[in-house]
């Protein structure tokens, strides 16, 4: 991965450094998991538990079949398991099945209690799908891939490959099931969309962070000659590369330096009002959980 600018790392790092806290470590692959918070914890998703993580309290665990690519929804964790799609209470709880689904998704994305996913068949055919009284409803079905999925109010963005060297953003509103589509452009596609406000996404080829208009109609640069894979975006832009995690503050687009050059690859980021929290792939199967308080933030 390249430096996200020749002198980001130097010029960039803080004269004081606030250490991130560790809320845990665990014997398992920091790239099979996922994070999600609400405002009171922030939560582990792994194939078989789900982790409650709150600052000076061991990790609480609720053991679930979560599989692969679980969302949190405000009150309960959604995911499938045994040919079906599951919720089950975040606070703990009778786990019920909202419908039967024979084959299983490639993951769920979520917006309030609304949540839609997107699966590839076995014949390599893409869609998205969400429910609509009990039963699996297709949004949008494609020949080519369909990934980084992002779920804003009742809108599911994606990026859509309609050939092996091109690919366009979309839309499709869970009520009408109508997918509308951005200009197609060459080069790799996003592997994340980000934000509530606007999409942002990573380009990969030019090193730069894009703000796209929740119409798609307009695009405008973020963040140029950056490194930030992976990202989260509240109203602030939280990226990580090599050197560690940045805040990008949307109005100067300014990064600075939350973490440096600290052991291990941060895998994934989520933040809310309150706290930015990371994974860290800190040796083979082998994650770490860490977290600070986001500028500005009341004391907790």
């Amino acid at each position: 991965m390249p430096a996200p600018h020749a002198t980001a790392a130097t010029e960039l790092k803080p004269a004081v450094q606030v250490s991130p806290t560790r809320l845990t470590s665990l014997p398992i692959s920091a790239y099979s998991t996922s994070l999600a918070l609400d405002d009171d914890a922030v939560y582990l998703l792994t194939n078989h538990a789900a982790y409650r993580l709150i600052a000076g309290k061991p990790a609480q665990g609720i053991r679930l079949e979560l599989g692969v690519g679980p969302t949190l929804t405000p009150s309960a964790f959604v995911f499938w398991s045994e040919g079906g799609i599951w919720r089950a209470p975040k606070q703990g709880g009778v786990t019920r099945r909202l419908a039967k689904l024979a084959h299983q998704p490639q993951y769920f994305v979520s917006s309030g209690e609304a949540f839609a996913w997107v699966d590839q068949s076995e014949d390599g055919v893409y869609t998205i799908q969400t429910l609509a009284s009990n039963q699996p409803r297709v949004l949008v079905t494609s020949p080519g891939e369909i990934r980084a999925l992002n779920m804003i109010g009742d809108t599911v963005y994606f990026a859509q490959r309609p050939s092996d060297d091109s690919w366009r953003l979309g839309l499709v509103h869970i009520g009408d099931g109508k997918p509308e589509y951005a200009t197609e452009r060459k080069g790799r596609a996003p592997a994340l969309l980000a934000g509530t406000d606007a999409l942002y996404y990573y380009d990969l080829d030019q090193s730069k962070v894009l703000e796209r208009s929740l119409d798609l109609r307009s695009e405008q640069v973020a963040l140029d000659h950056f490194v930030c894979s992976p990202m989260f975006v509240t109203s602030r832009i939280f990226c990580a590369c090599v050197e560690g995690l940045f805040e990008v503050s949307k109005e100067t687009h300014a990064p600075s330096v939350l973490v440096h050059d600290r052991p291990g690859t941060i895998a994934s980021i989520s933040a809310n009002s309150k706290v930015v929290a990371w994974t860290v792939d800190v040796g083979e199967n082998q994650l770490a959980v860490d977290m600070l308080p986001v500028a500005g933030a009341a004391a907790q």
